[in-house]
């Protein structure tokens, strides 16, 4: 069954820059409590191999939450997460059906809800923190302040030598690997999570600075024939 295309202004949870995406081509479908881009209205099986070759997705609608302090990761651990020993270190062996732990400091995690927009995980540990307030441990409104962009596909390294000083090669930087960075002059976050096969990298910065982002890696892809895709093509990796 096909997926009902709805209107981006329908929703209050929506790309930071929805009229660039819609000036691209987009088509939105309703994700839970958001609108989120399903595809760019080319064939399916298109919209995979542009993934696959080199895609850049905007996945900003889709849940996400962060907690910082202290006592961070020891509460998280008793609501039952698993965190990496090491920073700069991310969970994401599960693929696309699971939410991404990233570990960023002895003090900070970032989780990242299912690519699919469930957001079970987000919300439960939102409503855990606020029902607790537990010491030394803080929210961080990821949803609110950062924007989330995906970049796939063979080529995703290459391209990223173009912006980035951190050698992003699929060799160099390996799945569950995690830079705190300068992305085209801002800060950014890259988490690398490969979706199946193909290579993927999440890339976490500045909601303010969606739209400027969205045409530096569209323009960076334009010499190896980057486009961009939905959720749709990201959910078929």
């Amino acid at each position: 069954m096909s997926a009902e295309i709805v209107k981006p202004t329908d929703f209050s949870i929506r790309s930071f820059h929805y009229r660039t995406l819609i000036e691209d081509g987009a088509r939105f479908q309703a994700t839970a409590d958001a609108a989120v881009v399903l595809d760019y209205g080319i064939a399916p099986d298109e919209e995979v191999t542009h993934a696959r070759h080199l895609g850049l997705a905007d996945l900003s609608p889709l849940p996400r939450t962060g907690f910082k302090g202290g006592a961070a990761i020891e509460w998280l651990e008793a609501q039952g997460l698993i965190i990496d020993n090491e920073n700069n270190r991310a969970s994401c062996h599960e693929g696309a059906g699971a939410p991404v732990i990233a570990r960023l400091a002895d003090t900070e995690v970032l989780i990242l809800g299912e690519l699919a927009g469930i957001g079970e995980r987000c919300e439960r540990l939102n409503r855990a923190h606020a029902e607790q307030q537990p010491a030394r441990c803080f929210l961080v409104p990821r949803r609110d302040s950062s924007a989330w962009f995906m970049v796939t596909g063979e080529y995703a390294g290459a391209m990223f030598a173009k912006l980035c000083a951190v050698d992003m090669r699929h060799h160099k930087f390996p799945s569950g690997a995690v830079a705190q960075t300068s992305l085209a002059r801002m800060n950014a976050i890259v988490i690398r999570c490969d979706l199946g096969e193909t290579p993927s990298f999440h890339l976490l910065f500045d909601s303010a600075s969606a739209d400027y982002l969205w045409g530096v890696l569209k323009d960076a892809m334009s010499e190896f024939d980057g486009r961009p895709v939905g959720q749709a093509a990201l959910l078929e990796l």
